[in-house]
């Protein structure tokens, strides 16, 4: 399962997430890959407040949705880990 497939699938994996749109999946794991391309995330475990003050440097982030794209990812990578 990827990153794309566990997002669409997120609300039966974990306990009272909602839904998300195929086109909502998809901006998730693009706002991923830019983060990793601009070396703002390279895999770590948990969310620190430097990588925090690097996405509010670079990006407009009024609605906290590059700290979501991580958390979700961060979920993906433990869910991996577990099967």
């Amino acid at each position: 399962m990827n990153f794309i497939e566990f997002l669409k699938n997120r609300h039966l994996i974990i306990e009272n997430a909602r839904k998300l749109k195929d086109i909502s999946a998809i901006q998730y794991n693009n706002r991923l890959e830019s983060m990793m391309k601009k070396k703002i995330y390279n895999g770590e475990h948990q969310l620190s407040e430097q990588i925090e003050e690097k996405i509010n440097a670079i990006y407009a982030n009024k609605s906290n949705e590059y700290e979501r794209t991580l958390k979700y990812y961060i979920e993906y990578k433990q869910y991996l880990e577990q099967q």
